[in-house]
């Protein structure tokens, strides 16, 4: 499988391919478009990489033509950032279900301080949940237990509490049984943007491991060294530190990403050589620098620049 075919064989994509995503959705709200590939591959080096964006467009300002726009153009998965946009970034179930029914990966990013709220952004039809930030190993296991249900009779304080999870016919499940089961798409995605998550070996491969242990394609991780970086400044050796994370990452059958590009990496090419650097150590989530609200000036001045470029040679 490459990147076209896992996308739907054909870029930008076609009306039968949003058809066939709208009606897989109709049958199955709970389904996870991205897991779904992730599934089919035996392996991280066998996935395609999956093209990704933050979205910071407020909840109330979102548009399904925009978010449409996003899928023809081949984005697999988009982060929602109620991290920094707070609450106008927190997506609720229209939203969700938009971006869902365009086969999107709807992924809810929260604030570090999020504990319960990680779980409950399920209940609005996002398929991910992000944590950011994390310093510690147990940071990590309160946030799995915040987005699992729990064992009967095994449960503890961070757990996520119960809520009953509907079906594509609208069947409510109430059962602890049938929670779980509803839900087996849902990903538990953690940042990896602090200097010790990306700098310490040993607790680094700790968190991956953890992460393995929630079960097949059901974490994945994202590094955003920027702000190990504003932390602790300038750091030589970050780039080939979060190289390693990747192909450490890999060796366990973990699906790990990043953001290429930044205001300094502007050039197409660099940017593609930047992602091919990724993608080569074991990257398969890769995301652009620019933001959504971002594509509107850059759509539009693409189109403009031929008519200066023409009055211009027309000496105006």
């Amino acid at each position: 499988m490459n990147a076209i075919e896992a996308i739907g064989g054909s870029l930008p994509l076609t009306s039968e391919e949003f058809a066939r995503r709208a009606y897989a959705y109709a049958l199955n709200p709970n389904r996870n478009a991205l897991k779904e590939v992730l599934d089919q591959c035996s392996s991280v080096e066998d996935t395609p990489p999956l093209l990704g964006i933050f979205n910071d467009i407020p909840w109330h300002r979102f548009r399904e033509s925009e978010a449409h726009a996003w899928a023809k153009a081949g984005f697999s998965w988009v982060v929602n950032d109620a991290e920094h946009s707070q609450w106008e970034g927190w997506y609720g179930r229209e939203q969700n279900a938009a971006e869902s029914r365009l086969g999107l990966l709807s992924v809810q990013r929260l604030h570090r301080e999020a504990l319960s709220a990680h779980g409950d952004v399920y209940q609005l039809g996002a398929r991910a949940a992000l944590r950011p930030y994390s310093t510690t190993y147990e940071d990590a296991e309160r946030f799995f237990r915040a987005v699992n249900f729990p064992v009967p009779g095994q449960a503890t304080a961070d757990d996520r509490g119960g809520y009953p999870v509907r079906s594509g016919d609208r069947t409510m499940m109430f059962t602890p049984d049938e929670l779980r089961n509803a839900e087996t798409e849902t990903q538990g995605w953690i940042q990896f943007e602090t200097a010790e998550y990306i700098m310490d070996r040993s607790l680094r491969d700790r968190v991956l491991d953890l992460m393995v242990e929630q079960g097949r394609n059901k974490a994945c991780g994202f590094v955003g060294p920027f702000d190990a970086i504003l932390r602790e400044g300038e750091i030589p050796e970050i780039n080939d530190a979060v190289n390693e994370l990747f192909r450490e990452a890999a060796k366990r059958g973990l699906h790990m990403g990043r953001v290429v590009g930044s205001g300094s990496m502007e050039d197409p090419k660099d940017i593609e050589d930047a992602m091919v650097e990724a993608i080569e150590n074991g990257a398969r989530l890769i995301s652009v620098h620019p933001m959504t609200s971002d594509i509107t000036y850059r759509g539009a001045a693409a189109m403009a620049a031929p008519f200066f470029a023409a009055a211009k040679r027309c000496g105006f």
